[in-house]
């Protein structure tokens, strides 16, 4: 079988965030199961120092009355064998960012998910390789099923190539205006409701959910909360209607570069069987490095996270000053964002600087130490599509606290009646006062030592890899090529 990933980015090449990490991982996964497998990624600015070869044959990408001409360069992906397939176009790619600047969103950006997935198309006649299956990753590559089904009515070319489309967040669906869609060269027929028009704007993502043969999100949990209206963002009807071909795949982790055993990141190696020595010294080098208070007694809450609304840290800056009143917890906290989240942070640390630690910004080496040195890990998402951060503190040995949504309800099993193996808390409403009732009842637990390094052996213990979520990916592409 071979599949060809579209998306605006790939680990390690380009990444902006948990998108780049699964292109960047799953391929690998796919490639272990026998499947030919490549990428194709428009080839920003920050690409530049990647080994790549250019393929002779140029590429050509209409967008309204403008045509512009380029080039396929091909590298690897990483130390692997997987092709990566760059698209050369300075024009619309070679910028500072990969969707804004400084000044905000690119005002073209229509028009360089448009090329991105024209170019996608191209890959067959500027290399030689045709896929069975290309495997688009939200909104920017989602057009792509629309363009290949356009391409594949004119043909009569058998068998098909089929598409698949991968919702990472629907949040995020690529609004912009008719004029744009104008300049896509797709059939004036793909516009309307049963097309890319959502309350008389283009909406990329719709029009790839309507025209995807098979459609994925990133968790069981995910693909049932996106058909509702608290979750659909807008789309859940299109979802709905797509319901018989939508189907959740729980992501994994890149278990070799989230490895505690070998990360030099940390001050010392943590043994999933016999983790005590070293969160012990993970810990206490942590609360060092914070200059808090170095007493290992009291326990230690991270934070490792976006500071928006979806992220649900509002929750826990509105209980902090009570928990400094009525407990001895200490919490450490990574994170940049909202400016008023961000304002309340530093102030609550410089109130309580030896129990509160902040870090406003982001540091990669900084976020493992947290996972590894914290005892348990507070995720209160008001809603959560995957999400990879409880996934790294199971991995390190920290025990969530989280809301029951998304991916946290499928990774996360709660202390409850008739669960054999729990590794962590879910609460149910978006509240102060949940959150609040979780942490208590995570200290109740940390001061029942045994219960408790039971409880860390569990996430320690927990599957987290890519094997499982290929496996499931490599069937949904076996349901693709049987699709009337």
């Amino acid at each position: 079988m071979k599949v060809l990933f579209v998306s605006p980015e790939v680990n390690p090449i380009v990444r902006t965030g948990g998108l780049g990490d699964v292109v960047g991982s799953l391929p690998l996964a796919l490639h272990a199961l026998g499947v030919d497998v490549r990428v194709i990624c428009p080839k920003h600015r920050v690409c530049t120092q990647v080994d790549s070869q250019k393929h002779k044959k140029p590429l050509f990408c209409k967008l309204g009355k403008k045509s512009l001409e380029g080039s396929i360069m091909e590298s690897r992906l990483g130390a692997s064998e997987v092709p990566v397939y760059l698209i050369d176009l300075p024009e619309l790619y070679d910028r500072p960012g990969v969707y804004s600047d400084d000044h905000g969103d690119f005002p073209d950006n229509p028009q360089r998910a448009f090329a991105l997935c024209q170019a996608a198309l191209q890959v067959e006649k500027i290399t030689g390789w045709k896929a069975d299956i290309i495997h688009a990753h939200d909104w920017m590559a989602s057009a792509v099923s629309a363009y290949l089904n356009a391409d594949q009515s004119r043909k009569s070319s058998s068998p098909r190539t089929r598409s698949v489309l991968t919702i990472h967040n629907l949040q995020h669906q690529g609004v912009f205006s008719h004029k744009d869609f104008q300049s896509s060269g797709l059939p004036t027929a793909y516009w309307g409701m049963d097309g890319f028009e959502h309350n008389g704007a283009l909406n990329l993502l719709k029009g790839g959910i309507q025209h995807a043969d098979k459609i994925t999100t990133v968790s069981p949990t995910y693909a049932l909360e996106i058909r509702t209206p608290e979750y659909g963002c807008g789309l859940e009807s299109s979802l709905q209607y797509r319901g018989a071909d939508l189907i959740g795949i729980l992501n994994g982790i890149d278990n070799n570069s989230w490895d505690p055993q070998k990360d030099t990141a940390l001050p010392h190696p943590i043994i999933p069987t016999s983790p005590k020595a070293g969160k012990k010294a993970c810990k206490e080098a942590l609360l060092k490095e914070f200059k808090m208070q170095e007493s290992l007694e009291p326990p230690l809450f991270g934070v490792v996270s976006r500071l928006f609304d979806q992220k649900g840290l509002d929750l826990l800056v509105e209980i902090l000053p009570k928990l400094m009143e009525q407990t001895v917890a200490t919490f450490t906290i990574l994170g940049s964002g909202e400016h008023s989240e961000e304002q309340a942070i530093e102030k609550l640390s410089a109130s309580f600087p030896h129990r509160i630690g902040a870090f406003i910004g982001f540091d990669d080496g900084l976020a493992r130490r947290i996972f590894a040195g914290s005892d348990f890990f507070i995720m209160p998402s008001r809603f959560e599509p995957c999400g990879l951060a409880q996934q790294y503190a199971m991995r390190y040995g920290s025990l969530p606290i989280a809301r029951k949504t998304g991916g946290l309800a499928d990774t996360i099993r709660p202390i409850a009646r008739g669960e054999s193996s729990p590794n962590g808390f879910l609460f149910s409403r978006a509240s102060g006062q949940d959150l609040w009732n979780s942490i208590l009842d995570a200290i109740k637990v940390y001061r029942t030592p045994r219960k408790f390094a039971q409880l860390r052996k569990n996430t320690l213990l927990q599957s987290c890899g890519w094997e499982e979520a290929a496996n499931q990916y490599a069937q949904t592409y076996e349901w693709a090529l049987k699709a009337d």
